[in-house]
Protein backbone atom coordinates (compact mmCIF):
# COMPACT_ATOMS: atom_id res chain seq x y z
CA UNK A 1 0.00 0.00 0.00
CA UNK A 2 1.60 3.14 -1.01
CA UNK A 3 1.58 6.31 1.32
CA UNK A 4 -1.11 8.21 0.00
CA UNK A 5 -3.09 4.49 0.39
CA UNK A 6 -2.32 4.75 4.22
CA UNK A 7 -3.00 8.06 4.81
CA UNK A 8 -6.31 7.98 2.77
CA UNK A 9 -7.17 4.40 5.06
CA UNK A 10 -5.82 6.55 8.29
CA UNK A 11 -8.26 9.38 7.66
CA UNK A 12 -11.26 7.24 6.47
CA UNK A 13 -10.95 5.02 9.43
CA UNK A 14 -10.38 7.91 12.24
CA UNK A 15 -13.51 9.91 10.97
CA UNK A 16 -15.72 6.60 10.84
CA UNK A 17 -14.49 6.10 14.53
CA UNK A 18 -15.48 9.84 15.57
CA UNK A 19 -18.34 9.79 13.80
CA UNK A 20 -19.96 6.63 15.13
CA UNK A 21 -18.51 8.32 18.58
CA UNK A 22 -15.96 5.17 19.02
CA UNK A 23 -13.70 7.88 19.52
CA UNK A 24 -15.96 9.92 21.60
CA UNK A 25 -16.73 14.22 21.86
CA UNK A 26 -14.34 15.28 24.29
CA UNK A 27 -11.93 11.95 24.26
CA UNK A 28 -8.22 12.42 24.43
CA UNK A 29 -6.28 10.64 21.32
CA UNK A 30 -2.62 10.65 20.66
CA UNK A 31 -1.19 9.41 17.29
CA UNK A 32 0.86 6.25 19.57
CA UNK A 33 -3.19 5.10 20.36
CA UNK A 34 -4.37 5.61 16.62
CA UNK A 35 -0.96 3.66 15.44
CA UNK A 36 -1.85 0.72 17.66
CA UNK A 37 -5.65 0.62 16.93
CA UNK A 38 -5.24 1.42 13.40
CA UNK A 39 -1.96 -1.18 13.13
CA UNK A 40 -0.38 2.07 11.02
CA UNK A 41 2.86 3.97 11.25
CA UNK A 42 2.93 7.42 12.55
CA UNK A 43 2.90 9.28 9.30
CA UNK A 44 0.02 8.40 8.00
CA UNK A 45 -1.80 8.94 11.14
CA UNK A 46 -0.24 12.75 11.60
CA UNK A 47 -1.63 13.30 8.29
CA UNK A 48 -4.66 12.17 8.81
CA UNK A 49 -5.14 14.28 12.08
CA UNK A 50 -4.41 17.41 10.23
CA UNK A 51 -7.16 16.83 7.57
CA UNK A 52 -9.17 15.86 10.71
CA UNK A 53 -8.54 18.96 12.12
CA UNK A 54 -9.36 20.92 8.73
CA UNK A 55 -13.06 18.90 9.06
CA UNK A 56 -13.31 20.27 12.57
CA UNK A 57 -13.37 16.94 13.97
CA UNK A 58 -10.59 17.38 16.57
CA UNK A 59 -8.79 19.94 18.61
CA UNK A 60 -5.32 20.02 19.74
CA UNK A 61 -4.79 21.93 22.82
CA UNK A 62 -1.50 23.25 23.15
CA UNK A 63 0.95 21.44 26.11
CA UNK A 64 -2.14 19.12 26.85
CA UNK A 65 -2.90 16.77 23.53
CA UNK A 66 -5.37 16.37 21.00
CA UNK A 67 -9.21 15.37 21.88
CA UNK A 68 -12.20 14.38 19.60
CA UNK A 69 -14.34 17.70 19.23
CA UNK A 70 -17.72 18.09 20.91
CA UNK A 71 -20.73 18.50 18.49
CA UNK A 72 -21.39 22.01 17.21
CA UNK A 73 -24.99 21.87 17.67
CA UNK A 74 -25.39 25.24 15.85
CA UNK A 75 -23.87 23.62 12.76
CA UNK A 76 -26.10 20.33 13.02
CA UNK A 77 -28.80 22.17 13.00
CA UNK A 78 -27.99 24.38 9.66
CA UNK A 79 -26.97 21.13 7.73
CA UNK A 80 -30.26 20.05 8.55
CA UNK A 81 -31.81 23.08 7.38
CA UNK A 82 -29.89 23.04 4.19
CA UNK A 83 -30.65 19.06 3.98
CA UNK A 84 -34.18 19.93 3.89
CA UNK A 85 -34.13 22.82 2.11
CA UNK A 86 -32.80 20.60 -1.09
CA UNK A 87 -34.44 17.30 0.06
CA UNK A 88 -38.08 18.11 -0.22
CA UNK A 89 -37.12 19.31 -3.45
CA UNK A 90 -35.87 16.20 -4.41
CA UNK A 91 -38.91 13.97 -3.16
CA UNK A 92 -40.95 16.42 -5.88
CA UNK A 93 -39.07 15.06 -8.10
CA UNK A 94 -38.77 11.48 -7.08
CA UNK A 95 -42.30 11.27 -6.92
CA UNK A 96 -43.05 12.53 -10.72
CA UNK A 97 -39.93 9.81 -12.21
CA UNK A 98 -40.20 7.05 -9.60
CA UNK A 99 -40.20 2.94 -11.49
CA UNK A 100 -42.01 0.21 -10.17
CA UNK A 101 -37.96 -1.25 -10.00
CA UNK A 102 -36.93 2.16 -7.55
CA UNK A 103 -39.82 1.38 -5.06
CA UNK A 104 -39.00 -2.26 -5.19
CA UNK A 105 -35.52 -1.30 -4.67
CA UNK A 106 -36.40 1.20 -1.84
CA UNK A 107 -38.69 -1.51 0.10
CA UNK A 108 -35.49 -4.04 -0.14
CA UNK A 109 -34.04 -1.17 2.05
CA UNK A 110 -36.65 -0.63 4.16
CA UNK A 111 -36.71 -4.81 5.19
CA UNK A 112 -33.05 -5.14 5.71
CA UNK A 113 -33.61 -2.05 8.13
CA UNK A 114 -36.35 -3.63 9.93
CA UNK A 115 -34.26 -6.47 10.29
CA UNK A 116 -31.37 -4.54 11.23
CA UNK A 117 -33.57 -2.89 14.00
CA UNK A 118 -35.18 -6.17 15.56
CA UNK A 119 -31.17 -7.05 15.62
CA UNK A 120 -30.44 -3.84 17.26
CA UNK A 121 -27.58 -3.63 14.71
CA UNK A 122 -26.66 0.03 14.63
CA UNK A 123 -24.50 0.39 12.20
CA UNK A 124 -26.06 -1.71 9.62
CA UNK A 125 -29.21 0.28 10.50
CA UNK A 126 -27.54 3.83 9.99
CA UNK A 127 -26.12 2.63 7.22
CA UNK A 128 -29.23 1.77 5.31
CA UNK A 129 -30.77 4.91 6.87
CA UNK A 130 -28.44 6.88 4.35
CA UNK A 131 -28.67 4.39 1.54
CA UNK A 132 -32.86 5.26 1.56
CA UNK A 133 -32.06 8.88 1.39
CA UNK A 134 -29.37 8.59 -1.43
CA UNK A 135 -31.24 6.62 -3.48
CA UNK A 136 -33.88 9.23 -4.06
CA UNK A 137 -30.98 11.82 -5.16
CA UNK A 138 -29.64 8.68 -7.55
CA UNK A 139 -33.33 8.55 -9.00
CA UNK A 140 -33.44 12.18 -9.91
CA UNK A 141 -29.72 12.56 -11.14
CA UNK A 142 -28.82 14.64 -7.96
CA UNK A 143 -26.30 12.53 -6.91
CA UNK A 144 -23.27 15.55 -7.71
CA UNK A 145 -26.28 17.48 -4.71
CA UNK A 146 -25.74 14.52 -2.29
CA UNK A 147 -21.89 14.46 -2.10
CA UNK A 148 -22.31 18.26 -1.80
CA UNK A 149 -24.67 17.94 1.07
CA UNK A 150 -21.45 15.61 2.33
CA UNK A 151 -19.07 18.18 2.93
CA UNK A 152 -21.12 19.70 5.72
CA UNK A 153 -22.77 16.86 7.10
CA UNK A 154 -20.28 16.23 9.65
CA UNK A 155 -21.94 17.20 13.25
CA UNK A 156 -25.62 16.31 11.92
CA UNK A 157 -23.85 12.63 11.02
CA UNK A 158 -22.55 12.38 14.47
CA UNK A 159 -26.02 14.14 16.13
CA UNK A 160 -28.10 11.28 14.67
CA UNK A 161 -25.84 8.38 15.25
CA UNK A 162 -26.16 9.54 19.06
CA UNK A 163 -29.61 9.21 18.05
CA UNK A 164 -29.98 5.45 17.80
CA UNK A 165 -28.20 5.51 21.19
CA UNK A 166 -31.25 6.49 23.22
CA UNK A 167 -33.66 4.01 24.04
CA UNK A 168 -36.59 5.69 24.49
CA UNK A 169 -36.55 7.24 20.69
CA UNK A 170 -37.63 4.26 18.72
CA UNK A 171 -36.15 3.30 15.82
CA UNK A 172 -39.93 1.78 14.30
CA UNK A 173 -40.57 4.75 14.10
CA UNK A 174 -37.78 5.97 11.47
CA UNK A 175 -38.89 3.01 9.95
CA UNK A 176 -42.58 4.29 9.56
CA UNK A 177 -41.51 7.44 7.98
CA UNK A 178 -39.56 5.64 5.52
CA UNK A 179 -42.29 3.58 4.55
CA UNK A 180 -45.32 6.77 4.52
CA UNK A 181 -42.24 8.71 1.75
CA UNK A 182 -42.03 5.33 -0.21
CA UNK A 183 -45.73 4.84 -0.91
CA UNK A 184 -45.87 8.49 -1.28
CA UNK A 185 -43.45 8.40 -3.96
CA UNK A 186 -44.73 5.41 -5.25
CA UNK A 187 -47.77 6.79 -5.65
CA UNK A 188 -46.46 10.04 -7.78
CA UNK A 189 -48.04 12.14 -5.03
CA UNK A 190 -45.15 15.00 -4.89
CA UNK A 191 -47.00 17.32 -2.23
CA UNK A 192 -47.25 14.51 0.01
CA UNK A 193 -44.24 13.29 -0.53
CA UNK A 194 -42.48 16.53 0.01
CA UNK A 195 -44.59 17.08 3.18
CA UNK A 196 -43.49 14.08 4.78
CA UNK A 197 -40.12 14.48 3.57
CA UNK A 198 -40.35 17.53 5.59
CA UNK A 199 -42.08 16.40 8.97
CA UNK A 200 -38.92 13.59 8.69
CA UNK A 201 -36.05 15.45 8.66
CA UNK A 202 -37.45 17.85 11.37
CA UNK A 203 -37.28 14.65 14.07
CA UNK A 204 -33.73 15.89 15.36
CA UNK A 205 -35.52 19.38 16.46
CA UNK A 206 -38.34 17.62 18.03
CA UNK A 207 -35.48 15.20 19.46
CA UNK A 208 -32.84 17.34 20.27
CA UNK A 209 -34.02 17.79 24.32
CA UNK A 210 -33.64 13.89 24.26
CA UNK A 211 -30.35 13.36 22.82
CA UNK A 212 -28.88 16.40 25.02
CA UNK A 213 -30.35 14.76 27.94
CA UNK A 214 -28.35 11.68 27.37
CA UNK A 215 -25.05 13.27 26.06
CA UNK A 216 -24.84 16.30 27.70
CA UNK A 217 -21.22 16.63 27.56
CA UNK A 218 -20.46 15.66 23.88
CA UNK A 219 -22.19 19.05 22.31
CA UNK A 220 -21.18 22.95 22.25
Amino acid sequence: MDVNNMQDKAYREINHRILRSTYAPGDKISESLLEQDLNLGRTPVREALIRLRRDGLINIVPQSGTYVSKINLSEATNARFVRESVERKVMVEAAAVASESDISYLNDILDKQLAASKNSDHEMFFELDEKFHQYFYKMTNKMIVWNWLQVTNDQLLRFRWLRLKVVQLNWDNLIKEHQKICQAVGKHDPEEAERLSINHLHLMIDEESDVLEIFPNYFI
